[in-house]
């Protein structure tokens, strides 16, 4: 009953968010180690830790925190993934193929795809991270390679919309782009998915790994429906 009482305790209190919103990185690994000792759920303290983020990314915005802030913040998030991993020894989905992951070229930001990643993680999927400032050919090279229904583009300078744009096309050249799902997030819109050829847009990284496990599983459930 005790550990009931700190489980509730825990979530009420929102203890979690409210570290991560102030980047204090010993305090939310604590918290994070403690709720697993408790038996509080591993997801729910990702949730917190994501809820954290976004305060650190409003902060960003108002200009209280800076880049500097916005890396620290990706940093110790992805801690608590690692965390959280370690202890519960969550293991890939093998039955789906990896997501495809990659910052397009010209463009070196990363902060908001490796959240996105540790998210995807933490819920057992596979990912296939290109890295950044990957060159158009690669990103069709790895839909050859992995065969996987979805592709995800990250880019946060407008020129970034080019280089979507490219991929794209490329993929309708080489015959690929009825079997994959692309999947773009950074500063992006609506106007940006329509000029790029892109399938979805993205901004928050908790709907974004929803849409893609979304995704994944519609694709199976369609390539079971083929087979029958």
């Amino acid at each position: 009953m005790a550990i009931k009482n700190n489980v509730e305790e825990f979530k009420a209190r929102r203890f979690l968010t409210h570290a991560m919103g102030k980047l204090d990185e010993d305090t939310v690994l604590n918290l994070v180690r403690q709720g697993l000792k408790q038996g509080v759920d591993s997801l729910e303290m990702i949730e917190e830790a994501r809820a954290g983020m976004e305060k650190v990314g409003e902060l960003y915005d108002e200009g209280v925190y800076f880049l500097c802030d916005l890396m620290v913040g990706a940093e110790i998030f992805t801690d608590v993934i690692n965390l959280v991993l370690k202890s519960t020894n969550i293991e890939p989905v093998s039955i789906y193929p990896p997501i495809i992951f990659g910052t397009v070229g010209g463009d070196i930001h990363d902060i908001g795809k490796n959240i996105m990643i540790s998210v995807l993680k933490s819920k057992g999927c596979q990912i296939y991270d290109l890295g950044v400032d990957v060159p158009e050919a690669a990103f069709v090279e790895a839909v050859k390679k992995m065969g996987s229904p979805v592709l995800c583009l990250s880019g946060l300078i407008t020129t970034a919309y080019e280089s979507m744009k490219k991929i794209v096309d490329l993929l309708e050249k080489e015959g690929l782009r009825s079997q994959v799902s692309v999947v773009i997030g950074g500063l992006v819109n609506e106007a940006v998915k329509n000029y790029t050829g892109a399938d979805y847009w993205v901004t928050d990284c908790a709907k974004g790994s929803e849409l893609c496990i979304r995704i994944m599983h519609d694709q199976s459930s369609k390539q079971a429906i083929a087979c029958l």
